[in-house]
């Protein structure tokens, strides 16, 4: 799988409580794939790519990734990306 942009929407999150939930969608060569993620301990600032590394690493639980059939591969420069001003 080929995933050639990341969007990450309709974040919430509390910087009291370190909790923050969205979701991470990745555009690929094999079409679209949306997660619905939550990760705890995250500061305002790393929210973005804590929901992201949480979307890996589901996506790698599953069958398919986890058993070697498929792997993930990036288009260059996708994963140093700043997320965008909304």
């Amino acid at each position: 799988m080929y995933i050639t942009q990341i969007e990450v929407s309709q974040m919430q999150g509390s910087s009291e409580s370190g909790k923050a939930s969205g979701f991470v969608s990745f555009e690929s060569d094999k079409g679209h794939v949306q997660m619905h993620c939550a990760v705890t301990d995250v500061t305002p600032t790393s929210c973005h790519h804590a929901l992201i590394s949480e979307a890996l690493r589901q996506l790698g639980r599953m069958p398919e990734y986890r058993n070697g059939r498929v792997s993930l591969s990036f288009a260059p420069g996708i994963l140093a990306a700043e997320p965008a001003a909304a």
